[in-house]
């Protein structure tokens, strides 16, 4: 049996300009064309699937050929034999052919060859190449003379969807048409029409619904509106979403309500159904991506309108949650699901990642409480520790209180040498408690001097990594930043310090260094070449440390045997000066 039945898409197809939907300066442009007679030698029509350039092409054929007018014509009848063969693809002198399987030189030739027959039945010869992006570099460049200079009432018409693709010099030998998306509003109307003339049952939600969907195509839309018509209790919203494998805008409000009310049990009740249903995850995240953009557009302007995803019924919960979130909480949805798409596509376990991503837009107000009560946890911890602190501190004292208490109780003779090692102590201490106000001081200003060092230090690398991104080998690049440093940079030179192993060859890329320099400080800077050297003041400052160090244990080793001498009354000769001068200090009071 014989398949009768026609597609919308070719069943509606417009019969000319003033039929095309969504396409008013191209229709108008190649009106005045076709009245005024300037028919050019090649058109190129580019843009999306779907937006007419093929029906553009016939229908200038049929403008150009028609047998009921003597010259071309703005309204081709459609009725004579030519317009209907136009019509079905079967006239001789229009010829489709597509690029896709013709896209070698040798049929490039044969269109050429071709060309220089005059039109057998026709005015003019229309060849329509679609998909001309397709033809290979070879077949292109074959293609340009014939294209510039084609023979007497041929034309050439490309059609194709990449632009980008298709060499400049064919271009520039076209003139060029830009057929760009269908508005919805354009494409509900035309659906209305369609549905009207077949008495198809719709709902104008639906309608507007297939024509948001559509993308901008009238060929999409129409085999959309072709596929629902087929179901006996004709075009709904729910049907659409079906067919579209779209998730119920009902269970997207359900997740959003449980987000809200950061409720993880019922959001993974509700995503585990929606999976069960057979709705893909990637479906899921884009709904629920959809439903948070028409959330922030409602939070800016809740006046409904086409560019919300969701329809008109569901605009009251929009308000209600609206309400109820801010909007940087909104976008920080927005930022989190994102990059999960890819991630759920590649993953063995969707339905897991899916449960994992949805949970991590919950709120968390139970972490933040129970990080604040770690936060005053460690806060009393730390008083206490004080507290203990200070305890101990206080312990302290009453002991070396009672220390001198004992030392009462001793003899006098005891008293006496113990004064006698006290005084060289005090001494001692004075002169600690003067050496550490200086020490406090030259330490304040060792800070200062180290934090300007380090800050410039900081600014010296910082340049230097700037000039080594500025070169152009890498190898000069790797050789500088391991061989050399920056030291200086002034108002009109720079100085570079040089490794003494690689001096002479970082010198003889001097040229590429300076251009690099030049990039970034300007033409009259000046760039000086100087010779890294070992820093032999930590040796010797180190050595110095060690010799003091080892004083400093002998001074402490010969403090006992002091003492022990003074104890068991060993006398030397004017032993308590020379005990004054050991400690750096003067005899004020001696008690023999």
């Amino acid at each position: 049996m014989q398949n009768t039945h026609i597609p919308f898409h070719q069943k509606y197809r417009p019969n000319n300009l003033d039929e095309l939907v969504g396409q008013e300066f191209i229709s108008t442009t190649l009106k005045q064309a076709l009245l005024s007679k300037k028919i050019a030698p090649a058109y190129l029509f580019y843009g999306p699937r779907g937006t007419g350039k093929t029906s553009s092409a016939r229908i200038l054929a049929k403008s150009l050929n028609c047998l009921s007018f003597d010259q071309p014509t703005v309204n081709p009848c459609g009725t004579c034999e030519l317009c209907r063969q136009i019509t079905d693809g079967n006239a001789l002198d229009i010829i489709e052919i597509d690029a896709a399987s013709n896209t070698g030189v040798e049929n490039i030739r044969e269109i050429i060859e071709r060309a220089r027959f005059s039109p057998s039945q026709a005015r003019w010869k229309v060849y329509v190449i679609d998909e001309c992006h397709m033809l290979s570099t070879a077949a292109s460049n074959a293609l340009l003379k014939t294209i510039e200079e084609p023979p007497a009432r041929v034309i050439f018409i490309l059609a194709t969807t990449n632009p980008e693709r298709v060499l400049t010099t064919i271009q520039s030998r076209c003139q060029k048409f830009d057929f760009r998306r269908i508005s919805s509003d354009e494409i509900f109307e035309h659906l209305c029409q369609i549905a009207n003339k077949e008495s198809i049952k719709f709902e104008d939600q639906a309608l507007k619904l297939i024509s948001k969907r559509s993308q901008g195509g009238m060929r999409d839309a129409q085999s959309l509106l072709d596929q629902l018509s087929l179901l006996p209790e004709g075009i709904n919203t729910k049907n659409v979403q079906n067919l579209l494998g779209e998730i119920s805008e009902i269970d997207l409000i359900n997740l959003v309500n449980s987000l809200i009310d950061n409720n993880a049990e019922s959001l993974l009740i509700s995503c585990n159904k929606l999976y069960d249903a057979g709705n893909e995850p990637n479906q899921i995240i884009i709904g629920l991506l959809n439903i948070t953009r028409d959330l922030l557009l409602n939070s800016i302007n809740n006046t409904y309108s086409d560019i919300y995803y969701t329809s008109i019924e569901f605009q009251s919960e929009l308000n209600k949650f609206a309400k109820s979130l801010e909007k940087t909480k909104i976008i920080e949805w927005h930022n989190k699901l994102k990059n999960v798409e890819y991630q759920i596509k590649t993953s063995d376990n969707p339905r897991l990642w899916l449960e994992v991503h949805l949970t991590s837009l919950l709120t968390k107000q139970k972490v933040e409480s129970n990080t604040s009560n770690s936060i005053k946890e460690i806060f009393d911890n730390q008083s206490d520790s004080v507290k203990l602190n200070n305890q101990e501190l206080i312990h302290k004292k009453n002991i070396s209180n009672q220390i001198p208490n004992q030392s009462k109780s001793e003899n006098i003779d005891n008293e006496k040498l113990i004064n006698k090692v006290n005084i060289p102590n005090k001494i001692e201490n004075q002169s600690n408690q003067e050496s550490s106000d200086d020490v406090e001081f030259v330490t304040k200003a060792n800070i200062t001097k180290n934090i300007q060092k380090n800050h410039e230090s900081d600014e010296l690398k910082e340049k230097w990594e700037l000039i080594l991104s500025k070169l152009e080998l890498p190898s000069t690049r790797m050789l500088l930043n391991q061989q050399a440093e920056l030291v200086s940079i002034d108002s009109g030179e720079i100085e570079i310090a040089l490794s003494p192993n690689w001096e002479n060859m970082i010198k003889s890329r001097k040229v590429i260094i300076e251009n690099a320099v030049k990039k970034i400080f300007g033409e009259q800077i000046k760039l000086n070449f100087s010779r890294k050297e070992v820093n032999k003041n930590n040796l010797s400052n180190s050595k110095k440390k060690i010799n003091e160090s080892q004083s400093k244990k002998a001074i402490e080793s010969t403090k006992p045997n002091l003492i022990e001498k003074i104890s068991h009354k060993e006398t030397y000769n004017n032993s308590s000066e020379n005990l004054a001068k050991f400690f750096n200090g003067e005899i004020i009071d001696l008690d023999e």
